[in-house]
């Protein structure tokens, strides 16, 4: 796991974590891609850290099928470049996913970081533990937030959440802890106490499941009998304090649908 500090001139910040693309393929939703896309290009508070699979990059071997993906993963790595280029400088950072990660373990060539690397953004191990600091709102104004792709995930909506609810164990205290993999969107509250010199504090936190654009029929989830995914995108909206007397940050999030 890294840390990273990221200031940023705002009061609040539109985070979009995008992951699960597949693109590449023939069930990955490209226009709802671009409209995600669209968004995070139009609205100036909005930031975006990238969480892996963004393309399908089936091989020979992989439980994908590599003769049926509708573009080769060197094709898929250039498409992905092209459409982040115009929001590459609202990047926070990029982490890997288990799609690219097949490449890596074969070859030892990273995809996600190739992305990266042409888009001259930050790319970073499996994980990230970041300070997020809004430089304009009063203080307290930082949020505490953990990324990872995420691992397993089962069949059931408990058994994604839960898989979710693992990364907690990892940083029980962060702000929001934002995880991938299970093809799905959720929003779980965690409640815990802490003290300060004399009084209880109360506090909350969030495990959010960030999405896909990947659909359902002819794939790999429907041969083996897995629940449809939903096309769907979290983007969480952190917001600092709006008196420096008492904690009143705000974390709020909505979900988008394809159009």
């Amino acid at each position: 796991m890294e840390f990273i500090h990221c200031d940023l001139p705002l009061k609040r910040v539109r985070l979009y974590p995008i992951g699960d693309w597949h693109y590449g393929s023939p069930q990955a939703d490209v226009p709802f891609i671009k409209q995600v896309l669209k968004r995070i290009q139009n609205e100036p508070e909005a930031r975006w850290v990238g969480m892996g699979d963004l393309i399908e990059n089936a091989i020979v071997g992989s439980k994908s099928d590599v003769y049926i993906q509708t573009l080769p993963p060197e094709r898929q790595v250039a498409d992905v470049v092209k459409m982040l280029a115009p929001i590459k400088d609202k990047c926070l950072f990029m982490i890997p996913g288990n799609h690219e990660e097949r490449t890596m373990r074969l070859v030892g060539l990273h995809p996600d970081n190739i992305i990266a690397s042409q888009l001259m953004v930050r790319y970073i191990g499996y994980s990230a533990l970041a300070m997020l600091d809004l430089r304009k709102a009063r203080t307290p104004r930082s949020f505490l937030c953990y990324f990872h792709h995420s691992t397993g995930g089962g069949y059931t909506a408990g058994g994604k959440i839960n898989a979710a609810a693992k990364l907690r164990l990892i940083v029980p205290t962060a702000d929001a802890t934002f995880s991938g993999h299970s093809h799905t969107t959720s929003r779980s509250p965690v409640t815990w106490y802490d003290a300060s010199y004399k009084h209880l504090l109360k506090k909350t936190g969030y495990d959010y499941i960030i999405g896909s654009a990947l659909g359902w029929k002819g794939s790999y989830a429907e041969e083996k009998a897995k629940r449809p995914s939903t096309v769907e995108q979290v983007v969480v909206t952190l917001a600092g304090s709006t008196s420096g007397a008492k904690d009143s940050r705000r974390q709020t999030y909505e979900i988008i649908s394809p159009e």
